[in-house]
């Protein structure tokens, strides 16, 4: 600046410019520059405007530096700009930055127009307000004593790398919060009122870890104790900025433990002070139009004020009152008038401590439905959305038909979570019309999971589904999912069609092919807590172990009972057919000796058919099919298998379940709750089959247990001829003495099966809380009992009792298979943790969970002791039987004693939801 005056004065008699140099300049185009200035080669010479172009070209903050220099030319005054260009930044680092991320920060300085930004020139006031903005946003982390400052490397030929240095000093806690002249409530009710200021987040005893200072919510908080004050009537309170005092904080005794993550820091102690006032009841309420006309309001004065929540003599309760006001223009907008406005007006008299409320309303004007458009629907053709909207164009604009429809398309899983402000709106106010444009981003429709791991029932395991939810973009749905193990094995191919000829009528069909392996002393070894052993063949033919092989097909129907109240009434129609392949004997005296034969006559292991009808309701409220955060589903069905249909088994099976999710601490998490409960029993004289009846566990219901590992147990009286040897003393060798022969001896002995429940009741509780993004975490419980309410329907054959009795006199069979004790609706109970990631790629969720089992199975039991007897055509010598082949066998001493327990943990993976 300071070279302007002298070339100025010393040119001043100079009347033209020969030409204009401009010296320093790399990136910026000499065209640019002279665009920038009024000079021009030719021109009269007039210093004013030199100075003028000067300070034009500071300006403009391109430069570091402007020199101006006059020399004489050959025909008249030759002007030099003489500029620094300001360097470029090519890189920006933020070095001791550990409270926030790169992204926040670059989010701040969008949200606060801070400009700066790579491969911009160098400005140090924008990088000052940088600095600002940044110890700003620590402050918010409670990081009130950082330093903020920044460094320049240089890099040839005119770049600089900008370098943020931050130290973050101690983290600032809350600390003790406590409130003077509250007398209507406690400090600890007042502290539950606030948010961001408290000193915990959730309960100390859970967790140590207090909440961090942030000095910008602490206005917020103080509005939230005023609301409370309020809300209970104390219409003046004041509540007066805190007194805050900083000191040193050590964390809190459990956490002193681990030093090197918890350290000492800041804490800030909140004095508030608060004047509570009187307490004001509700005076008169009137309400009118803003014209004065009655007819102006639209509806009855006498109506406005029957909804009003209030009533003379209330206590003023700002909260209802501002509820109400927000009801009416609800009320409003479901009769098209959607701008329309209240004007509340109080009158307060503070020596009877009453409050007269007006309240004065101008509906507007009424509007109706122009047009209705939408956007960003690539894949799903427009007319897939318009049927699940309740508004018409040309009908009048209901927003709460509005809201419904906006639920309904959430409900189908297409896009991702529409709101109604997602709908630009143009209003016509000449016309009383409005154009609706609804913006939607379409979710993945191709969904796969994954699920594998190790159970107890089902063995070590892999699956993979795959299901896409708009087939075509016209919202079909198409299901395909492969199980594949050492124990199951299944293949389900699936298919709904939701507008069956463009009626909410939504139809489809589901194709299963099942393959089941049961090894029972597998089983046994995990039901009693051990590693399964090698069985020798003449015990293994003893066992039960067979193979299931079942095919069937489903379809079904179901169809709305009325648009808005998200009810479907369905019908479906199953078939399938199973066969059992018995391997041992053990198998087949269980299924013939049952009552289970009754089923397919003498034999009940091949051609078991099952035809059944299955009438449902179901309302559904539910806000997402994978991840709600509001809403309730109610499932009712009730199974009729056999009798008229066809068939050879006859079971009914009511089934109910509800599941309701609530939003809260500000819709950020969510509680969600589902009650399951299932029966199912036979009739006509025949009982359901063991693969109809009910085990529970796994990942679908009580998370820590092994899946379908969760039965009744019994014993079950088994018939089996075992061989025996003993020395026969009629029969000598050369040396006199008796010789070793065999025989076989039939023994009666109590086995244990798991026959499955006729009754089961789950509970799941979770907790729901978003992470990051698309990480969650959810605090789950749950709780489930799984029993046999009707014992009759396990009730031996009439043949096989009175052969048990005829050859095992002296055996004590009831007629029903014995359930062990204490495992007959035994409580089983979970808790846990589960993360849960949303895969974007699959548009599935994928989870992974540790459950403890609160209450578990693990009891000691003892079977009946053994009978024995020697079958037809066998001869022992006398005495062999009682004195070598019954010690042999453990005849005489009591039952055998089993220990049976289950997992005290379980971590598992899968791509599901619980519910």
């Amino acid at each position: 600046m300071a070279l302007l005056a002298a070339p100025l004065m010393a040119s001043a008699q100079t009347t033209l410019i020969e030409r204009i140099v401009w010296e320093g300049l790399r990136r910026i185009p000499r065209d640019t520059m002279n665009a920038r200035i009024l000079s021009k080669p030719g021109d009269p010479y007039d210093p004013n405007v030199l100075r003028r172009d000067f300070q034009a070209i500071w300006n403009t903050n391109f430069f570091e530096d402007v020199g101006l220099e006059i020399e004489d030319g050959e025909k008249g005054k030759v002007i030099y700009f003489i500029v620094v260009e300001r360097p470029l930044i090519r890189r920006i680092d933020y070095r001791g930055v550990k409270s926030v991320t790169q992204s926040e920060i670059l989010e701040r300085f969008r949200e606060a127009r801070v400009g700066l930004s790579v491969e911009m020139q160098y400005d140090p006031t924008r990088v000052r307000r940088a600095e600002v903005v940044l110890q700003e946003l620590l402050a918010e982390r409670g990081r009130h004593f950082a330093n903020v400052g920044h460094d320049l490397r240089r890099i040839p030929p005119n770049a600089v790398i900008l370098v943020f240095v931050v130290e973050e000093g101690p983290k600032v806690k809350v600390g003790e919060v406590s409130f003077e002249g509250n007398r209507r409530f406690s400090d600890q009710r007042l502290v539950r009122a606030m948010k961001g200021s408290r000193p915990y987040g959730i309960p100390p005893w859970i967790l140590f870890i207090p909440k961090t200072y942030n000095a910008n919510k602490v206005a917020e908080d103080l509005e939230r104790v005023r609301e409370l004050y309020q809300e209970f009537g104390y219409f003046r309170v004041i509540v007066h900025p805190p007194d805050t005092r900083i000191r040193d904080s050590e964390p809190m005794a459990p956490l002193q433990m681990l030093p090197w993550f918890f350290k000492p820091g800041k804490a800030v102690d909140m004095r508030i002070a608060l004047e509570e006032g009187g307490r004001y009841r509700m005076g008169k309420i009137e309400v009118r139009s803003t014209t004065g006309k009655e007819e102006d309001l639209f509806f009855h004065p006498n109506f406005l004020k029957a909804v009003f929540p209030l009533k003379e003599g209330d206590i003023f309760n700002v909260t209802k009152i501002r509820k109400a006001l927000q009801d009416y223009q609800k009320v409003y907008s479901e009769f098209g008038y959607i701008n329309m406005t209240t004007i509340p007006e109080t009158e307060i008299d503070d020596q009877a401590r009453v409050i007269d409320f007006t309240l004065e309303i101008e509906p507007g004007r009424q509007f109706f439905i122009h047009r209705i458009e939408f956007a960003g629907n690539t894949t799903t053709r427009d007319k897939v959305i318009r049927r699940e909207l309740l508004l018409d164009e040309g009908s009048v604009f209901n927003g709460r038909l509005w809201e419904t429809s906006i639920l309904r398309l959430n409900q189908l899983g297409y896009f991702e979570e529409l709101r109604p402000e997602n709908a630009e709106v143009q209003q016509n106010a000449e016309q009383g019309t409005v154009d609706l444009t609804l913006k939607v981003k379409e979710r993945g429709k191709n969904s796969v999971g994954l699920t594998g791991g190790a159970s107890g029932t089902l063995g070590s395991f892999v699956g993979l589904n795959y299901s896409t939810n708009n087939f075509l973009g016209v919202g079909e749905t198409l299901d395909f999912s492969v199980e594949w193990g050492d124990r199951q094995r299944v293949f389900v191919f699936g298919f709904t069609e939701p507008y069956l000829f463009d009626r909410p009528l939504q139809t489809g069909f589901t194709f299963f092919v099942r393959r089941y392996e049961f090894d029972q002393a597998r089983e046994a070894s995990l039901v009693g807590g051990n590693q399964p052993t090698v069985v020798p063949p003449e015990v293994q033919n003893r066992l039960v172990n067979y193979i299931q092989n079942s095919t069937g097909i489903s379809v079904f129907a179901s169809y709305p009972v009325k648009r808005w109240r998200f009810t479907r009434l369905g019908l479906s129609y199953a078939f399938d057919v199973s066969d059992i392949t018995c391997l041992t004997e053990g198998c087949t005296s269980l299924f013939e000796g049952l009552q289970f034969s009754n089923i397919a006559g003498p034999n009940a292991l091949e051609g078991i058919r099952s035809s059944r009808i299955t009438p449902t309701y179901l309302y559904n409220t539910v806000n997402h099919p994978l991840f709600p955060t509001g809403g309730t589903s109610v499932f009712l069905g009730a199974t009729l298998e056999g009798g008229p249909l066809g068939g050879n088994q006859n079971t009914i099976r009511p089934t109910f379940q509800f599941t309701h999710f609530h939003p809260v601490n500000h819709r950020r998490n969510t509680l969600a709750f589902r009650l399951l409960g299932a029966f199912v029993t036979g009739y006509g004289g025949r009982v359901a089959s063991p693969f109809n009846r009910f085990y529970i566990g796994g990942e679908d219901t009580v998370r820590g247990f092994d899946i379908r590992g969760v039965s009744p147990i019994a014993f079950i009286p088994t018939r089996s001829t075992v061989s025996v040897f003993y020395l026969d003393p009629t029969r000598l060798d050369p040396n006199g003495n008796p010789t070793l022969r065999f025989g076989s001896v039939e023994v009666l002995a109590d086995r244990i099966s798991v026959p499955g429940g006729d009754t089961q009741m789950v509970s799941n509780f979770e907790y729901r809380i978003p992470i990051v993004g698309p990480v969650s975490i959810s605090l789950f419980f749950d709780a489930g009992i799984n029993g046999i309410l009707r014992r009759s329907q396990l009730r031996l054959t009439q043949s096989t009792l009175t052969g048990i009795r005829t050859d095992f006199p002296t055996a004590s069979v009831p007629d029903n298979i014995e359930l062990i004790r204490d495992t007959n609706f035994k409580l089983r109970t979970s808790t846990g943790l589960e993360w849960v990631v949303n895969l974007p790629v699959v548009n599935a969720p994928f989870r992974i969970y540790w459950a403890y089992n609160l209450n578990r199975l693990n009891a000691l039991v003892q079977a009946a002791p053994a009978s024995f007897r020697v079958p037809e055509g066998v001869t022992f010598p006398p005495g062999v039987f009682e004195r070598q082949i019954l010690p042999q066998l453990g005849g005489g001493l009591p039952g055998r004693s089993i220990l049976l327990t289950e997992p005290a943990s379980t971590i598992r993976f899968t791509i599901s939801r619980t519910f």
